[in-house]
């Protein structure tokens, strides 16, 4: 099997979970992993397995022979490290949110262009059998005209807001906040499964636990949203509700999708089980392809995401040696769709207003 070079920005998710899923993919070597904000060199090295970490990721870029770089850092490094990826002709895979605005988004874009390469989003949750199922479900017409989605998901995070620091992901002006972490994965597969996108939205972004403060009296302050609501039509004319609140004290499901056709209705739980009722008969759980098991040697926070993420790096190869881009493989188009809305919902929630998506 050819395999692809592959360089990586970024020692959080990007050592934790995009090296050593890749580094045990047959079609891909990560020869390099460098950090951000010049953090722990060895850290990174045990959490990632990749012996050759560089403190400054132009240094990686210019020294490195790379077919692929991943950029795995906070949103508001995106655009640069992305758009620096290009001029060195490179692939790029960019985690989500794409960017921090409308306007880095269209940049970013350009530079692909200019280039002549991949540009692609992380959206790995789109290869779990669930959402596949989703996707073959609504393309196939089952549910008829779609009325209304309702999508929720309800993290039992309390503890964790309350005692441990967010850092850049509680920090408004860096790209934090759960509607950029979560929300864009929502957003990104409610398109995709409706093959339509958003024309307005009403939004807001509450901060339900604005500050945290440590066994030393340290106190961070948060500016970024950990919850959102939001109320939306797409173009499609289907009507939207899309919900998040990771200050939970317990939970029933982490997850809950419901799509309500004119022949029918579906339900997703929790990314495992997709139930479907035609008409008005009793919901039935439809059969979804097996997961697929990580290996024993890869690490275990790296391993929870590889019943989705090993798919989507096969799709990823099968890209790169075909030239052809796998139908469910996330572009920069439709990560820039998605923040188009992830705009939009900012601005609502900050004017109070309906907005319309642009």
């Amino acid at each position: 099997m050819e395999k692809f070079r592959v360089g990586i920005i970024g020692t959080g998710f990007g050592a934790r979970v995009h090296a050593p899923m890749m580094d045990h993919h047959e079609g891909f070597e990560v020869v390099a992993i460098s950090s951000v904000s010049r953090g722990n060199i060895e850290e990174a090295r045990n959490a990632s397995g990749i012996e050759n970490i560089y403190t400054d990721w132009r240094q990686m870029l210019e020294q490195e022979t790379l077919d692929l770089v991943v950029v795995a850092s906070a949103v508001h490094l995106h655009k640069e490290m992305v758009v620096t990826a290009f001029e060195k002709g490179v692939h790029v895979v960019c985690e989500k949110p794409m960017a921090l605005d409308d306007s880095e988004a269209k940049e970013m874009i350009s530079a692909r262009d200019k280039a002549g390469k991949l540009g692609l989003i992380n959206h790995e949750f789109r290869f779990l059998p669930a959402r596949t199922k989703v996707k073959e479900i609504m393309e196939g017409g089952k549910l008829g005209e779609i009325l209304h989605v309702r999508y929720q998901c309800s993290f039992a995070n309390y503890t964790g807001l309350i005692s441990k620091p967010r850092g850049w992901l509680g920090q408004e002006e860096k790209g934090g906040g759960m509607l950029g972490a979560i929300g864009s994965h929502m957003t990104d597969a409610l398109q995709w499964w409706l093959n339509s996108t958003f024309k307005e939205v009403f939004a807001q972004l509450p901060v339900h636990i604005p500050t945290q403060t440590d066994d030393n009296g340290n106190v961070e302050h948060r500016t970024a949203d950990d919850a959102f609501q939001i109320i939306g039509t797409l173009k499609t004319g289907t009507t939207v509700t899309l919900e998040l609140i990771s200050a939970a004290r317990q939970t029933d499901h982490t997850w809950r999708l419901e799509i309500y056709g004119t022949e029918g209705t579906l339900v997703m739980l929790d990314d495992k089980k997709v139930l479907l009722s035609a008409e008005s008969s009793p919901f039935e759980a439809v059969e979804l392809v097996p997961n697929i098991e990580a290996p024993s040697t890869m690490p275990q926070i790296a391993a929870r995401y590889y019943n989705g993420f090993q798919r989507a790096l096969d799709a990823l190869h099968e890209t790169l040696v075909s030239g052809k881009k796998h139908p469910y493989l996330a572009d920069f188009e439709q990560g820039h769709a998605t923040q188009k809305v992830l705009d939009a919902v900012r601005t609502s929630a900050s004017e109070g207003i309906k907005v319309e998506v642009k």
